[in-house]
């Protein structure tokens, strides 16, 4: 009698695999909310250490990046293993770690992107976005339904969680100024977009939809770059930052609110302390306004210092008609605001 075939042995490590996969999954889904505290109280010791000096936040946001690959090659991933291993097990087990990924970087970047946020009514909305990004990568049953369930949806979702990583931890990583790492990150993801372009397109059911979706992929990474000025400076974090009249060794002098007009031929200077990232030197704008008045001096930062960059700004060139509120911001050379002073002349 012949005995009954035994299982191939390949089979057995595939097995255990997925059952350790399916218990894992089993156990964070009890305690759903635990990948989010652990990265978002990760992303706040990489801002607090930041600003500290420690190369330790460096190492933090490294580790951060890793999951932007993932992010890259999810998709031909998922395509591979769902004809190696065919089954619900693989989606539920790639939506897992795409979804964790998510949450890790996510909840990474928003405390690098609150400290970095002005009184702005664009950049508040832009740290809103990314607080609701965040959530709804947490809430299980919105976003399989909403977006893992949905595959344009969950590759615009993707796109924007890479996006978002490169944007806040590229200068981290490898010491590139704010006003680059925004043109990169939209350029690797539109290069991604172009790229997934024939898987994607297939997903969508009729002609207009994929005129849509491609134009969209284009259309969306421009007008972020247009509006690029809303854009917190993510990783750059204000110490100190005055409007006063005399300055001794970039030591300040006393805060003014009010010069009068004729203590302007003193001149008055816009003084900031600005934390950077290690190993970072940026650059960055004064732009003095008063109506229809404008002045724009630059002066550069560089990082790894813990008190943060001092300098500063001083005009003395008052035009006629200087009564009123004047505005100092200080930007990126590429227009993202990093912060914001005024005063009056009376």
């Amino acid at each position: 009698m012949n005995s009954p075939a035994e299982p191939p042995i390949a089979a057995a490590p595939l097995a255990r695999l997925k059952t350790r996969i399916a218990a894992l999954a089993a156990a964070l889904d009890s305690v759903p909310w635990l990948l989010p505290l652990l990265s978002f109280g990760w992303g706040w010791a990489s801002f607090l250490l930041m600003r500290r000096g420690e190369d330790f936040a460096r190492m933090l946001a490294l580790l951060a990046f890793i999951g932007w690959p993932w992010l890259l090659a999810e998709p031909y991933l998922r395509k591979y293993l769902q004809n190696k291993m065919p089954g619900n097990l693989t989606d539920l087990a790639l939506n897992f770690i795409g979804q964790s990924v998510q949450q890790e970087l996510l909840f990474f970047s928003l405390p690098l992107i609150l400290g970095a946020t002005q009184l702005h009514v664009g950049q508040i909305l832009f740290a809103v976005i990314a607080i609701i990004a965040a959530l709804i990568s947490t809430i299980d049953p919105l976003y399989n339904r909403h977006v893992a369930g949905r595959p344009i949806l969950s590759l615009a979702f993707h796109s924007y969680c890479s996006w978002l990583a490169a944007l806040v931890v590229l200068p981290m990583v490898i010491h590139v100024p704010l006003e680059r790492a925004l043109p990169y990150a939209l350029i690797f993801v539109v290069a991604w977009l172009l790229i997934t372009m024939p898987r994607s397109l297939p997903l969508l059911p009729d002609f207009r939809r994929r005129i849509i979706w491609a134009g969209s992929c284009l259309l969306v990474p421009f007008l972020v770059w247009m509006l690029r000025d809303n854009i917190p400076a993510a990783g750059l974090s204000v110490r100190e930052a005055t409007i006063t009249q005399t300055i001794h060794e970039l030591t300040p002098g006393a805060p003014v609110q009010t010069v009068r007009a004729s203590d302007l031929q003193q001149g008055v200077v816009a003084f900031v302390s600005i934390r950077a990232p290690m190993g970072v030197a940026q650059s960055v704008i004064f732009e003095w306004r008063h109506g229809a008045t404008q002045e724009r001096i630059a002066a550069e930062i560089h990082g790894a210092r813990k008190s943060g960059w001092r300098t500063w700004s001083r005009k003395q060139n008052f035009p006629a008609g200087s009564t009123g509120q004047w505005t100092v911001d200080v930007l990126t050379p590429g227009g993202q605001l990093i912060k914001r002073l005024t005063f009056n002349v009376e």
